[in-house]
Parts: structure tokens; C-alpha cells; sequence
């Protein structure tokens, strides 16, 4: 079964649970949900660390993860390697925006942006039931931020990510460097929370 995974690409993805109504829920069944998975995912990623105040970001040769640091249920991994580098700030802005449009024209199936560490935290979270139907929390802004996640299920490769569906992560580091993260994905739509067990 391990290899089976490694293979095929092993993601996780707490987006769907985030909109759970009932908070109280949410706490009691999370764990159970996601907790050996990501565990498990964890263990494999052994690599490069790209931290902020806001967000781990582990990057290895057997995958890479994001985790909220304020609220760890917010978690995105996947055991596929992405590619990385480095990009200058107007490239990270320049990128952000067309993030940005991607969700709004429907074509980015969930935005996550986290502008500050403040408390409350400053975010902002869109997520595609469907096509038609979304949910938001908070607002977007035109000021770059600390972090972004893009799940992108376009109809034309979008040029940042250089295909037509796959994950775009940005992250200003705790030394002040942009960088870039892309993955590869799996044109799956997503469910809503009670379509998942």
C-alpha cells in the first residue's frame, strides 16, 4: 500500500472540513479524519524548511506540507516533490494577482491568503463547493501576502504554474526571500464537507 501511494501521489487537503458549521464537531472528528494521514505525511516529508510567523512550509524529496501555526486543522500536503525557487518580490505580486483572478473567474477551486500574524489573523479563504457555489472568509487585499495557496482546475494552463491544474504556493520566509512552490494536481472537483467520510 506504501508504494501504491508514493506512486500515485498521496494528498491531503482540510479545506472541505474548514467550513464545518459546528465547531464542536469539527474538533472531535479532525483528528479522526486526518490525524494518522497526516501524521504519516509528515514523517515522510524530510527536507527544507521555509517557515513564517504564519505557516510551516516543509519541502523534500518526498513530498512537502503547509500548516496554519494559529489553527494546525488548516493542512495541505502532498507526497509528490514540487518544484521551487526563488522569485523577486514584483513576481510574487505579479503572481498573486493572477492568483487572485483565477479564483474569482472560477477557475482556482480554493484561495488561501494570510497577510498578517496579528489576533485576529488577517485571512482570507475562498472555497469552490462547485463551480457555482463557494464559500469565503475575510476579505482579499491588494497588499502582498505572507502566504498563498492557489488550487488551481483551469480550462487554460495557467502561466505561473505552467499547466492547467496544480497547487501554487507562495511564501515570504522569515528571511524576507519569495518563494515559489508548484505542484502538480489531480482535476478532481471538490465536495462539499457532507459528501466526505
Amino acid at each position: 500500500m506504501t508504494t501504491e501511494l508514493a506512486t500515485a501521489g498521496f494528498e491531503i487537503n482540510t479545506d472541505a472540513f474548514l467550513i464545518e458549521p459546528d465547531w464542536e464537531v469539527f474538533a472531535a472528528e479532525h483528528d479522526r479524519r486526518y490525524g494518522l494521514a497526516i501524521s504519516y505525511l509528515k514523517s515522510r516529508v524530510k527536507g527544507d524548511s521555509y517557515d513564517n510567523q504564519v505557516m510551516e512550509l516543509r519541502v523534500g524529496q518526498q513530498g512537502f506540507y503547509v500548516q496554519s501555526r494559529r489553527f494546525p486543522a488548516a493542512f495541505f500536503g502532498d507526497t509528490t516533490a514540487p518544484t521551487r525557487g526563488f522569485i523577486t518580490e514584483e513576481e510574487a505580486e505579479g503572481i498573486a494577482w493572477e492568483a487572485m483572478a483565477l479564483y474569482r473567474s472560477g477557475e482556482a477551486q480554493s484561495l488561501t491568503c494570510v497577510y498578517s500574524a496579528q489576533d485576529p489573523p488577517d485571512v482570507f479563504f475562498g472555497y469552490r463547493v462547485v463551480r457555482q457555489q463557494h464559500y469565503e472568509f475575510g476579505m482579499l487585499r491588494p497588499n502582498l501576502p505572507l502566504h498563498l495557496r492557489a488550487i488551481v482546475d483551469a480550462d487554460e494552463p495557467f502561466g505561473p504554474l505552467g499547466s492547467e491544474s496544480g497547487v501554487l504556493i507562495y511564501q515570504r520566509t522569515s528571511a524576507g526571500d519569495h518563494l515559489l512552490l508548484r505542484a502538480p494536481g489531480r482535476r478532481q472537483p471538490f465536495q462539499a464537507r457532507g459528501d466526505i467520510d
